[in-house]
């Protein structure tokens, strides 16, 4: 069954299927684990020997869920950081790029005195292109910024998690 997870593509309902199958395996068990307890006092000492390792193989499997979750967390936060990393950098060369363009489509104006840079920026102001250009590259080097700290902050915890363990 794991086989069938990992080699076929999932539609959203073949993953709600497989949610539901696992909800009702983990309620199975869990029910499997109540009844052994009640049901130990009334057998005999063979058979809570089996119910103790009943209880032992269910109790490390719902253990285990944490630790599969946290790590199912961490390479979703990897792979989400490194995809939010890229397109800033291409939101970023955008921005560049469409600012250096629209002062490229003015260079014409351009002398070497205070009065020409004035009325090149006058002009720029006056274009949405330029606007939007200027708003995408104080957006994207606040996001850089933010992924930086990110990434200190999770050295920061993984150096911590190490030091207590």
């Amino acid at each position: 069954m794991a086989f069938l997870l990992i080699s076929l593509p999932l539609l959203p309902g073949e993953v709600y299927m497989y949610l539901e199958w696992a909800w009702v395996l983990f309620k199975v068990m869990l029910g499997i684990w109540i009844i052994s307890f009640v049901a130990r006092p009334f057998v005999s000492s063979e058979d809570q020997e089996k119910l103790r390792m009943v209880d032992i193989f269910i109790a490390d499997k719902i253990n285990s869920i944490p630790i599969k979750l946290l790590n199912l967390w961490l390479l979703i936060g990897t792979v989400l950081y490194f995809i939010g990393n890229f397109t800033v950098l291409i939101l970023l060369s955008l921005g560049v790029f469409m600012f250096g363009y629209s002062v490229f489509l003015h260079a014409d104006l351009i002398e070497l005195n205070l009065e020409s840079i004035y009325n090149l920026a006058k002009l720029l102001v006056n274009e949405k292109v330029t606007w939007s250009s200027a708003t995408i590259i104080v957006a994207t080097t606040v996001a850089i910024g933010h992924m930086w700290k990110l990434n200190l902050d999770k050295r920061q915890y993984f150096e911590k998690k190490k030091r207590i363990s």
